[in-house]
């Protein structure tokens, strides 16, 4: 996609009573955040920040816009970071943050910006209201990312609200106290700035097979300094099948995100979306690299296919999802045993389509 976006008609936009203290509600932002799932298994499966980004350009008219073009495009839907006891890493995008923000960017049309504010309760809660009054929801930035959709402003402060979808409680209002124990903790925010122009598609699919051949061998998470802790790439899936595999790993040896599988299936979720934008977009580079995208995009989805099959033993394939229940089958010699099996596949073939990923690359023209 090239060109520059239209921008949203005044039409589209619910507009604020006339009377001041009011309330005011984003209609599209609301109907965009209640098609965020539901239920905690399908949540564990998704990036909750690319979600509500993906809701803010809804709003804002972008096309692509969709939760998987938004995963390929920030580099998470081939990565992989393992620590045992640690999850935070696996947040964290494998590019630094600009260099995403700019790839979004040159995708979708349209670019972010921070939300500044006061620093307080009442500068978060003005920065909020002045971006709704705009038109523009906002998007509160944090490992449970929300939407601030709308907002209530009586005359007294304690009786302010805000609507808000996101986390892992059901779109709906805020209370003043919850908004402001929020913004004490977190109190990050960012928007959509408006349109920028869209750079030619293959050049973002250079740049996205580009990021997936370093997700596999060099991550640049590890030279992070509060991030070097943890082991990515292929490297990191070889330890964590090594771990699995080794029956004196007992479940105490990791964290309970693993063995719920939060942890495994928020990063692995991605290798069939990552396997259909490479089908999808093979034909906007040179014909040369496309066999090699092809076959890389045949490698990731049977790789997704071998991680359904690891989750029939030690996840929640198997039936189980409640947390005790999943520890018990990672005490099971045999869950263990065939899960390591099913693991093993899953890394031959994501070996595999490393290796076509590179020589892809090499034919177009990074």
């Amino acid at each position: 996609m090239s060109g520059t976006p239209a921008a949203r008609t005044s039409s589209q936009i619910v507009r604020r009573p006339e009377s001041v203290p009011g309330q005011r509600l984003l209609a599209e932002a609301m109907d965009a955040c209640k098609r965020f799932p539901g239920d905690e298994t399908q949540l564990s499966r998704l990036y909750s920040a690319h979600l509500c980004r993906a809701a803010l350009l809804e709003c804002a008219g972008a096309e692509p816009c969709d939760y998987e073009t938004l995963l390929v495009l920030s580099g998470h839907a081939t990565a992989f970071a393992y620590h045992p006891q640690r999850y935070q890493p696996l947040y964290v995008t494998p590019d630094p943050a600009d260099q995403v923000d700019a790839r979004l960017a040159g995708a979708t049309g349209y670019r972010f910006e921070p939300l500044e504010h006061a620093g307080d309760s009442a500068g978060a809660w003005a920065a909020i209201r002045d971006s709704l009054d705009a038109g523009k929801p906002v998007h509160g930035v944090w490992l449970d990312n929300l939407v601030f959709c709308g907002y209530d402003e009586p005359g007294d402060i304690a009786d302010r609200r805000l609507w808000v979808a996101g986390g892992w409680d059901p779109p709906g209002w805020w209370s003043w106290d919850r908004f402001d124990k929020w913004a004490a903790e977190f109190g990050l925010m960012e928007r959509v700035a408006g349109r920028c122009q869209c750079v030619p598609a293959a050049e973002t699919l250079r740049e996205v097979v580009a990021c997936m051949v370093r997700c596999a061998d060099s991550d640049p998470r590890a030279g992070v300094t509060f991030l070097d802790h943890a082991v990515y790439g292929l490297a990191g899936l070889r330890a964590f099948v090594r771990d699995m595999a080794d029956p004196s790993r007992r479940p105490d040896h990791w964290n309970a995100g693993w063995l719920g599988g939060h942890c495994v299936y928020r990063q692995l979720a991605g290798r069939a979306p990552a396997a259909r934008y490479l089908l999808g977009s093979a034909d906007t580079g040179p014909a040369s690299a496309g066999p090699y995208l092809h076959a890389a995009a045949a490698s990731l989805t049977a790789a997704s296919e071998a991680w359904g099959a690891w989750g029939k033993w030690l996840g929640v394939e198997s039936g189980v999802t409640d947390a005790e229940d999943l520890r018990l089958l990672w005490l099971q010699g045999a869950n263990r045993r065939k899960g390591a099996e099913h693991a093993r596949e899953a890394l031959r073939h994501e070996t595999e389509a490393a290796r076509q990923l590179g020589l892809a690359l090499a034919r177009l023209g990074a």
